[in-house]
């Protein structure tokens, strides 16, 4: 039962990402058509959990998923369409000026179903050019980060807390900030990580969701103190361009990179 509950969550996370305020009405028969433990206690259980409804937010989904030890694959489908319909919004955006001074938006990059996730300030000058985040040599120097852990950059996700470039590589506003987290909060849900390392102190003031408080957050106070997103481990350190002009820092983010690794396992 309980890889079936990690299943669950997951299945919600992504219904949630769509934009379903409500779950469609075959949902638990589905669910639990499969399951091992059919008992009344268990049903009335998920019931009183949820409340069953039609209403789909002007959604149509044309095929049900199945929902049994299998129905990942139909979720990892589901998923790639939540993702490109959430980029989408994000490349026709206009919610705030950046929108105007902006070359391109940046959207993420990675595997959609990574269990690490890293989440950045905003795109700067060779981001705005070439629509990828992390290019450059801060982006080296990430993908170089990366690769130390094990990984490449097609096995984690990569992201921004904004999605446009700020005038002059200046820090986002918490305006800006407030008014993207929508598109970086549907985006956890979407990949759903098991850790999160975020680059920097707006990444992890968003995460933090202490509004009006920028200023005051020290990613050099916070760094290896973990802490948790919607029950996502949160590991704060330095940002790449940071640590171009700070080199002794490095290992520093070593040891934050470590801790995420002992966190995946």
């Amino acid at each position: 039962m309980g890889r079936k509950i990690d299943y669950i969550i997951d299945l919600l996370n992504f219904y949630k990402a769509l934009g379903f305020k409500e779950l469609p009405n075959d949902f638990l028969k589905s669910l639990l058509k499969n399951s091992h433990s059919k008992s009344v206690k268990t049903e009335s259980l998920l019931y009183s959990i949820v409340n069953i409804q039609s209403k789909k937010n002007n959604e149509n989904l044309s095929e049900s998923l199945i929902y049994n030890d299998d129905f990942s694959l139909s979720i990892g489908h589901k998923k790639n369409s939540a993702i490109d319909k959430l980029n989408q919004e994000i490349k026709e955006c206009k919610k705030c000026p950046l929108s105007n001074s902006r070359k391109n938006p940046v959207c993420g990059q990675g595997n959609i179903n990574a269990k690490l996730m890293f989440i950045g300030e905003a795109p700067g000058v060779d981001e705005d050019l070439q629509s990828i985040p992390f290019v450059g040599e801060a982006g080296k120097l990430l993908t170089n980060l990366i690769e130390k852990m094990g990984f490449n950059r097609q096995d984690v996700y990569i992201t921004n807390t904004v999605k446009c470039h700020p005038p002059a590589n200046r820090e986002p506003f918490e305006s800006e900030i407030e008014i993207c987290f929508d598109y970086l909060k549907r985006e956890i849900e979407i990949v759903s990580p098991k850790v999160i390392m975020t680059l920097g102190k707006v990444a992890t003031y968003a995460l933090m969701e202490t509004k009006g408080k920028l200023k005051e957050i020290q990613i050099s106070k916070i760094r290896g103190k973990v802490f948790f997103y919607r029950e996502i481990t949160v590991i704060p350190t330095f940002h790449p361009s940071y640590l171009l002009r700070n080199r002794k820092d490095k290992w520093l983010t070593w040891e934050d990179a470590q801790e995420a690794l002992r966190r995946l396992k």
